[in-house]
């Protein structure tokens, strides 16, 4: 364990726990996450930067010198489907981009409370037809998110796999929220190991992002879909973490549907520590195992 990780752990629990113990509102992950943009949207030099839309929905393309223009990676943000943008994500994107050595297209779909479900879905849905349309085949794209955004890449699979349409080579979850019953053990376990969340926060994203819906609707919790035919899956997740077992258990539904899955349980890290790391070498070192997973898929 890094000294960095011991040290930022303490800052993220003071910064941003502490907030949510105060007021366990998901929405405060707006002016959170807003405040943090100027930061994290640096890129380095050699880094270009295009923003564009796919079939209409606003994304950014970060792309390294030499990229494969035939392949892509398809990226969908974190932020509780409320907060966060392509910028936010920027020292994870653009690292991806680099390493992978493919275009990152990170989208800036739509969020709640202002475009409820299924408008975030629907944006993905239809970014995704847009590198089709580009002429980027199926078997050349990958997707993958964080959190919200690892919610979004199940969802999206499920909902191109219900329309017929072809799944990309493979799929990447970082800390996905699979289960919006929060029926996990580690939901509660975990509420006072977690280093961002608090366990009353929980109830305040469903009001939010999907008023009225089913919480076992596999579009808003995938782990409760027919998962049979999905491409090869990888899952990154802090062991302390409350959705751990949103992965573990998306893990192991994914397994018994015959698919091709991998799965890192960390220790000591906290929620979509990836995003840690123009700081953190344990950050560094995870995307690197994200790289070697993509490449191997790619290829």
């Amino acid at each position: 364990m890094s000294f960095q990780l011991t040290l930022i752990n303490l800052v993220i629990r003071w910064q941003v726990k502490r907030r949510f113990r105060k007021n366990p509102d998901i929405q405060l992950l707006r002016p959170m996450m807003a405040q943090m943009e100027p930061r994290m949207s640096k890129l380095p030099s050699g880094i270009a930067v295009e923003e564009l839309g796919l079939a209409g929905v606003a994304a950014e393309k970060i792309s390294a010198p030499e990229a494969r223009q035939d392949k892509a990676f398809l990226y969908i943000h974190g932020g509780g489907f409320v907060a966060g943008s392509p910028r936010t994500h920027r020292p994870l994107t653009w690292r991806l981009a680099k390493d992978i050595g493919v275009p990152v297209y990170a989208i800036d779909y739509r969020l709640a409370p202002e475009h409820p479900y299924p408008a975030g879905l629907d944006d993905c849905v239809t970014a995704y037809k847009g590198l089709l349309d580009k002429g980027i085949a199926a078997k050349s794209i990958l997707v993958g998110g964080d959190s919200a955004g690892g919610n979004l890449t199940l969802a999206l699979a499920l909902r191109l796999k219900a329309e017929g349409l072809p799944l990309p080579t493979a799929l990447i979850c970082l800390s996905p929220a699979t289960d919006m019953t929060g029926s996990g053990e580690s939901r509660h376990s975990n509420a006072e190991a977690d280093s961002m969340f608090v366990e009353e926060m929980m109830d305040s994203l469903m009001p939010v992002y999907c008023p009225g819906a089913d919480e076992r609707d596999p579009f808003i919790s995938p782990l409760f879909g027919d998962v049979s035919g999905f491409p090869p899956t990888l899952f990154q997740v802090g062991e302390r973490e409350m959705l751990r077992d949103d992965s573990t258990r998306m893990a192991a539904a994914l397994k018994s549907a015959g698919v091709e899955t991998a799965i890192e349980v960390w220790p000591k890290v906290w929620h979509v520590w990836q995003l840690n790391a123009d700081m953190l070498p344990e950050a560094r070192e995870a995307i690197a195992h994200i790289v070697r997973f993509a490449k191997q898929h790619l290829s």
